[in-house]
């Protein structure tokens, strides 16, 4: 991904790149994605966590509530800080960076269904399909409007990561078409 220059996008969806004789087609959400998960894979949730100005209250059923005051430290190491609030609600006073409000109830609801279900393993297996739940949520979505310095800053941050050729879900990230490849279609070569 090196010596790219940016083109544009097209269907909201794809950023465009001209460099050394090819153009390179980078799917936003996939990129997006991918970068985020490898955060959430190699930082401590310090490293990735924010406080809330305004803490998030999660209303979550018995059964869910039961497993999350017995597996506070989960949520913990998924980057939410959290606390009992009483009446099956839970207080969310930290949470990862890139979660709006909304995204951090369904995240929390869905790990404490996850607890509620007696899966309590926080093996690097269980935090996997955690992290690919949390990345997917936060990324940029196909469709979305991005500014151009957005798009750059997906490219910058695919170059300093180094890895991002695939999402979670194994989907490539770019696409490379060559100057050769283009010529060939107009009849050119």
């Amino acid at each position: 991904y090196e010596n790219l220059r940016y083109i544009g996008e097209i269907f909201r969806t794809y950023i465009l790149f001209e460099g050394e004789g090819r153009l390179v087609l980078v799917d936003k959400h996939a990129a997006h994605e991918r970068i985020l998960y490898n955060q959430l894979k190699q930082e401590k949730p310090e490293e990735f966590m924010q406080n809330l100005i305004s803490p998030v209250s999660v209303l979550l059923s018995q059964e869910e509530y039961s497993a999350a005051l017995e597996h506070l430290e989960v949520l913990r190491e998924c980057g939410f800080e959290a606390e009992d609030f009483g009446g099956g609600s839970l207080l969310v006073r930290s949470a990862p960076m890139w979660l709006e409000t909304a995204q951090i109830e369904e995240t929390v609801t869905e790990i404490c269904g996850y607890l509620s279900q007696g899966k309590r393993d926080i093996s690097p297996e269980h935090l996997d399909w955690l992290y690919h739940n949390i990345s997917c949520r936060a990324a940029v979505k196909g469709g979305d409007r991005s500014t151009p310095e957005e798009l750059k800053e997906i490219l910058r941050l695919m170059q300093e990561d180094g890895t991002v050729f695939h999402c979670p879900h194994g989907r490539p990230v770019a696409v490379f078409l060559t100057k050769k490849e283009i010529e060939k279609q107009f009849g050119r070569i």
